[in-house]
């Protein structure tokens, strides 16, 4: 019955993956993906817009009453502001800190959201590999081991961002030029503005930081939930849990004066709600004996083993997406601290520059996580041909992949660039001069979203097909080899310029020339090296022995276990 139960689930996924339509199947699994990971690109939008719009509507966290409290009196406040006013762009208000505030927030969230990814993705892709060749003692183990590696990396992951959290911030947070004005009340409104930038960004991050291993849990389940089929109760999850943290994100700054650390209050509470429909879902699953997944067997007394053989290649297969996300970080934080450094070098203020990348950024986020979706959803696909060698099937899906993700790019950045953009920046509440500078700021910045389509089918392709080396090294070739060369252009430029708006060119000319090269190797690997056996051997030549390397074509008639499985049933059903 076991095994009827495998041909039947096997059969039904050889027809969505072997025999529906190329471009058909391309869609089924991409449109899931995408729509999964827009959810995530609606959070951090709603998240850092409500932030935006309700924190400077508190009394509580009015700057005016934190530099009157520290010791400037009202007559010096109203002089300075004159002064800043006629000789600088902005005022640091308390719109302009909650904006540059978030800003230097974003590089440490994607290190955050990048630490689930170690043990999540590849215990998904291994449980499900489990599944499908009916494998349950190798599929238990999976799912102690990685659940107990996943208490691991959330508990280390908080202690490390909660430890990290101050010096980053201090590295980004917005000096200016005019610090060095003789005027002491000058000098000390904006030391407050500085201090106030970091104590607000902390109060977000240090919750968020403590609140890491509900995050690991959440992508891990997520993912396990998935190798089983259940997509269509992810995808609700995800709606209702953001959505949740949406709604406490209004509560908790509007109501309780919460300030920035309502969003943190607000992330976790959506967190702990998501982290407790996952575990009760896997639970009744057990109960109803839907699922592998059962609490009893995590208990030592089972003995089911850890098996830390296993968790080699689990770890392995998701540190290229943790790569990418904490490359990108890196990247960002570099970018951040460098936009700062031309403000100051070009008079300009660089808490002004950071608040309106604290606008721009939550936009191009909202459009951005979706692309990985697809890569997300059509990896699945290249694996399964990848494993029954249809490697003309796996050539196609690369390149309609890869069109599909820049046909995505292009009418996203088409909208973002026109009418869409212009309205998403009004939410922010800008005033006129600024609301100009930052839809100029982000038609540049956006850019990147179609670049970035260009590595979308190298990252999956390398992934999918086990070249695990090779998808580290493209997931850190961006942030790590092309940004140094991309930004070290653009600084002189900019500062040359006077124009901190030429830096911004930096993240459209980093993704684009890296997405280029990540084309390039893969084009070369995907019809070179894909479907090929390589092995080494020696040869005499009569003076000297000379090492050759051999090529050959792989069997590309080797049936799936699915094909044997069903073979195998029905030979025994003729006998």
């Amino acid at each position: 019955m076991q095994k009827k139960r495998f041909v039947d689930k096997g059969l039904k996924a050889h027809k969505l993956y072997a025999q529906t339509p190329l471009f058909k199947a391309v869609l089924l699994v991409a449109i899931p993906g995408l729509l999964i990971s827009f959810m995530s690109g609606i959070y951090v939008f709603a998240d850092q817009l409500l932030l935006s719009l309700l924190v400077p509507e508190d009394p509580i966290h009015n700057m005016d009453k934190i530099y009157l409290a520290q010791g400037i009196s009202q007559a010096n406040l109203d002089w300075i502001k004159d002064w800043i006013k006629d000789n600088f762009k902005n005022i640091a208000d308390t719109k302009q800190m909650v904006k540059s505030s978030i800003a230097i927030t974003l590089p440490i969230m994607m290190v955050i959201n990048a630490v689930p990814n170690i043990a999540a993705i590849g215990a998904g892709s291994m449980y499900g590999q489990c599944i499908a060749k009916d494998n349950k003692p190798k599929a238990l183990q999976i799912w102690k081991s990685t659940f107990y590696c996943a208490i691991c990396i959330g508990l280390l992951s908080s202690l490390v961002f909660y430890s990290i959290n101050d010096s980053v911030l201090k590295l980004m947070a917005g000096h200016v030029p005019y610090l060095k004005n003789d005027d002491h009340q000058v000098n000390k409104y904006f030391e407050i503005a500085y201090d106030t930038q970091i104590l607000w960004s902390h109060e977000f991050l240090d919750i968020l930081s403590w609140s890491s291993i509900l995050n690991v849990f959440i992508l891990y389940f997520s993912f396990m939930v998935r190798a089983e089929g259940k997509l269509s109760f992810v995808t609700i999850a995800e709606v209702f849990c953001n959505l949740a943290n949406v709604l406490f994100d209004y509560v908790y700054i509007k109501y309780f004066h919460t300030g920035m650390k309502g969003g943190g209050y607000a992330t976790l509470t959506g967190w702990a709600i998501n982290f407790v429909v996952y575990a009760v879902y896997i639970w009744v699953l057990g109960i109803q004996g839907k699922t592998w997944m059962k609490y009893k067997d995590l208990l030592p007394k089972n003995g089911i083993p850890i098996s830390y053989n296993l968790l080699v290649p689990i770890v392995v297969i998701g540190l290229s997406v943790f790569l990418r996300n904490f490359s990108n970080a890196f990247a960002n934080t570099a970018f951040m601290t460098l936009l700062g450094n031309v403000a100051e070098k070009t008079g300009n203020d660089s808490q002004y520059w950071q608040s309106i990348s604290g606008a721009v950024w939550p936009v191009g986020s909202l459009f951005f996580y979706a692309i990985f979706g697809i890569a997300d959803g059509v990896r699945t696909l290249v694996a399964y041909n990848y494993a029954r060698n249809s490697y003309a099937r796996i050539k196609k899906t690369y390149w309609y992949a890869t069109l599909l993700s820049f046909i995505y790019g292009i009418v996203i950045y088409t909208c973002l660039a026109t009418f869409l953009g212009q309205w998403l920046i009004g939410l922010f509440d800008l005033d006129p001069s600024m609301a100009a500078q930052t839809l100029k700021y982000m038609r540049i910045q956006v850019i990147f979203i179609p670049c970035v389509a260009l590595s979308i089918g190298g990252l999956l392709m390398f992934q999918a097909t086990n070249q695990m080396a090779m998808a580290n090294f493209i997931a850190v070739l961006q942030a790590l080899i092309v940004f140094p060369i991309a930004s070290g252009t653009m600084y002189p430029v900019a500062i040359n310029l006077n124009d901190p708006l030429m830096f911004v060119i930096t993240n459209p000319l980093n993704t684009g020339a890296a997405g280029l090269i990540i084309t390039c190797i893969s084009i070369v690997y995907l019809y070179r090296y894909l479907g090929r056996t390589r092995f080494d051997m020696r040869v005499n030549t009569g003076t000297k022995t000379k090492k050759i390397r051999i090529s050959v074509p792989s069997n590309v008639k080797k049936m799936s276990y699915a094909e044997r499985e069903l073979q195998k049933s029905l030979v025994q059903s003729s006998k």
